[in-house]
């Protein structure tokens, strides 16, 4: 089990970290930063940040808990923190999870090309055994070259996923570099960037099966 408290920006390494040990054992991260926690030196703890630290802790192969600042501290009024953004979000984000066969994803860090970010602005990705689905968090309004490649079939279909809302829009089709009728594939990657005026975002790669 995991704490990280206010250095919530080390949450990735850590999870890790001891997700690679031998014999493998679960990794939890049992108390990051609450939401609206007022002592925090890194500042307040906004939904983006609750955000963070949830997707950081999957995507590096943890599970993830939840706190509020009212929840533990039991101030009058603690039953409305169940409605909080940032706990709607986490929520949220087990919905999204589910729908993606999460237990066959596994970490890998080589879907990013380029872009990967550091600390508090840093990139996740990982990819399902079977080699057919990829998922990448973007921590913040950023760039990155994505390895489509990573996907084994010739297409490649990406989805955005607004972690903070569930909304989904379309991405596009890609060839992949990969069944390209000669003995080596293209390693092919593709250029994506955080849409709109999202503060984060997910993005989802399927394979194209051949028909």
């Amino acid at each position: 089990m995991i704490q990280t408290w206010c250095d919530w920006f080390h949450i990735y390494p850590m999870v890790t970290s001891d997700a690679m040990l031998s014999p493998v054992k679960p990794v939890v991260l049992c108390e990051g930063a609450y939401e609206n926690g007022p002592e925090y030196p890194t500042g307040p703890i906004s939904p983006l940040i609750v955000r963070r630290q949830a997707w950081w802790t999957v995507m590096a192969g943890g599970a993830h808990t939840y706190g509020q600042n009212q929840m533990w501290r039991m101030e009058p009024g603690w039953e409305s923190t169940l409605e909080t953004p940032g706990a709607l979000q986490v929520a949220l984000m087990k919905k999204i999870l589910t729908g993606l066969d999460w237990w066959d994803l596994v970490p890998d860090q080589a879907i990013l090309s380029s872009g990967v970010g550091s600390e508090r602005t840093l990139n996740a990705a990982m990819r399902s055994v079977k080699g057919n689905k990829a998922l990448v968090y973007f921590s913040s309004q950023c760039r990155t070259f994505v390895n489509v490649s990573r996907i084994a079939t010739k297409e490649v279909k990406a989805t955005w996923i607004n972690p903070a809302d569930g909304k989904r829009q379309d991405a596009g089709t890609y060839l992949t570099g990969n069944l390209n009728g000669r003995p080596f594939p293209d390693n092919r990657t593709e250029h994506f960037a955080t849409p709109g005026h999202w503060e984060d975002a997910l993005l989802l790669l399927e394979a194209v099966e051949a028909k």
